[in-house]
């Protein structure tokens, strides 16, 4: 849900940076007839690509490291290949 998130920000900031009434008026009248036609025929979109912000990255780096620490200590075990293939 971040992804989602993050692109409505976004597409807020862009909508606040219009300064021309006939291109804000165009994009209500679009936003709204997508409304009506995705609420009538939901759309799944497989084209969408996760996005992560650099923080985001950061932090699952820092994660990643700190269980790298903890498993080199023989505090945290880690699953083998096989037991990854097999939750396949």
């Amino acid at each position: 849900m971040a992804t989602i998130e993050m692109l409505q920000n976004e597409l807020i900031r862009d909508v606040l940076n219009i300064n021309d009434i006939n291109i804000l008026k165009k994009i209500r009248n679009f936003l709204r007839k997508e409304e009506h036609e995705t609420a009538e025929q939901p759309v799944v979109s497989e084209d969408e690509v996760p996005y992560m912000s650099k923080a985001e990255i950061l932090a699952n780096f820092d994660q990643a490291c700190k269980e790298l620490k903890l498993n080199l200590e023989g505090k945290l075990e880690f699953k083998t290949a096989e037991e990854l293939l097999d939750e396949l």
